[in-house]
């Protein structure tokens, strides 16, 4: 295991923790020299049973962890290590056409999409990359390549409903194959109900072969179909999902319900034995900020009454 850093120089800043314990019982000992000159603090500790100037050193120590915490952060901190994870970087393709709301799988096709395509990122072993496209008739990166499952999952839960009408499945491997960058094994994980109304299917096949772009799909949604806003009927395009899939290497699954499509995943997901680089940056500065919230509440309430 290795431990890298970005921006090395913010290193220099942990000579502040020397700094601040110096400070800290330099302050003890100076205002317990000034406060005996005014009254007895020791009287006035034994009647209220508070140690005014008290020796426990948990408020430093956690002080200290928290200044830590963040000059690591700055420092763009990460951690190298060998470890098996997954062959592939993948990028989830959710369509979010108005389709979607079809509410033929509960809650509807896009609400079950996001649910699944986050516990797919859960099934998938440490160190994988995975990228979020979202896509109706355009499309938008919704997060870049990453090995952090709370930011993959936290741009899922952002994904709604396009704005732009039609189904532009062209233009989202577009955008997912510009995420691999040079990566040259990647995979594309469309979830969609199939409906094509831009472009046409031999010129995305065209496409994914010319880049080696292996794209498995999964069709949500029901064969009877269900009820759009529109109030018509909307079904899925089980053909050209299959063809897609076909012709790029890839697999095909159909999901009906939410159990299916979580098992649809779990075969998607192969191993190998790699490096990996583990991105700490966003953890620690969760981290800090948490342990500094549960300082700030306990300081304010420590001679309180909490009702």
């Amino acid at each position: 295991m290795e431990f890298l850093f970005l921006y090395p120089n913010f290193l220099l800043l942990l000579l502040l923790v020397p700094f601040f314990v110096f400070v800290y019982f330099f302050s003890i000992a100076y205002n317990k020299k000034k406060a005996v000159l005014f009254a007895n603090f020791e009287a006035m500790e034994r009647f209220y049973d508070v140690e005014f100037f008290s020796k426990n050193f948990l408020a430093l120590y956690v002080n200290l962890a928290v200044l830590l915490l963040l000059v690591f952060s700055l420092a763009g901190t990460s951690v190298a290590f060998n470890i098996g994870t997954s062959s592939f970087s993948y990028v989830i393709a959710i369509d979010t056409s108005t389709s979607m709301a079809t509410s033929d799988v509960f809650p509807d096709r896009l609400s079950a999409a996001k649910s699944e395509a986050k516990d797919f990122v859960d099934l998938l072993p440490l160190g994988a990359e995975v990228g979020v496209v979202a896509f109706s008739g355009d499309a938008l990166v919704m997060q870049e390549l990453d090995t952090s499952k709370l930011k993959i999952k936290m741009a899922i839960d952002n994904i709604d409903f396009g704005i732009i009408q039609g189904t532009n499945v062209y233009n989202s491997l577009i955008t997912s194959n510009k995420l691999f960058g040079g990566r040259q094994i990647k995979a594309v994980i469309l979830i969609s109900d199939g409906q094509l109304n831009v472009g046409d299917a031999p010129q995305i096949t065209r496409y994914i072969n010319r880049n080696n772009l292996v794209v498995h799909t999964i069709a949500i949604g029901t064969e009877q179909g269900g009820l759009t806003e529109y109030n018509t009927i909307s079904k899925v395009d089980e053909d050209f999902l299959k063809a897609l899939s076909f012709n790029s290497g890839g697999e095909f699954f159909r999901a009906t319900d939410i159990q299916e499509l979580g098992d649809s995943f779990s075969k998607l997901v192969r191993e190998t034995n790699r490096e990996v680089i583990i991105d700490l940056t966003f953890y620690l500065l969760i981290l800090a900020i948490v342990i500094f919230s549960i300082l700030w509440i306990l300081y304010n309430l420590r001679f309180k009454i909490v009702p």
